[in-house]
C-alpha cells in the first residue's frame, strides 16, 4: 500500500514540476516579445518553415539569442522565479527553441495551404 501511495506522490509531483517549467518557459516566451527578441526568431524560423528547409537549420535562430539573453537579463531581480531564471542559458535555450518551433510551425503551415 505504501509504494502505490508513494508512486502517486511521485508522479503528481514531477507532473506538476513539468507543468511549471512549462508554464515558466511560455512566460519566458511571451517576455521576449516585451524586449523585441522574440520577433527575429519567429519570423526568420516561420521562413525556414516556408521554405521547407531543415529544422537544424534553426540552431543559430535558437543558441545566438539565448546566449544575448542571457547575459541581458544576468543582473534582473524582481518578485517570483521568473527574473532568475531568466539568466539561465539552458533555460532561455528552451524559450527560444518554444519560440522557434510555433515560427517554424508556422510557415509549414502556410506552406501546406499554398498560400
Amino acid at each position: 500500500m505504501q509504494s502505490k501511495l508513494f508512486r502517486h506522490f511521485l508522479a503528481e509531483r514531477l507532473v506538476l514540476l513539468v507543468f511549471r517549467i512549462f508554464w515558466l518557459t511560455l512566460f519566458a516566451a511571451f517576455e521576449h516579445f516585451s524586449d523585441g527578441l522574440a520577433y527575429p526568431t519567429l519570423a526568420l524560423a516561420a521562413l525556414i518553415g516556408w521554405r521547407g528547409w531543415r529544422p537544424w537549420w534553426m540552431l543559430p535562430l535558437i543558441v545566438a539569442p539565448a546566449i544575448y539573453a542571457s547575459d541581458l537579463y544576468s543582473h534582473a531581480s524582481g518578485p517570483g522565479k521568473l527574473p532568475g531564471a531568466m539568466s539561465n542559458i539552458v533555460f532561455q535555450l528552451g524559450a527560444f527553441t518554444l519560440l522557434a518551433l510555433i515560427g517554424f510551425a508556422i510557415g509549414w503551415l502556410v506552406r501546406r495551404r499554398g498560400t
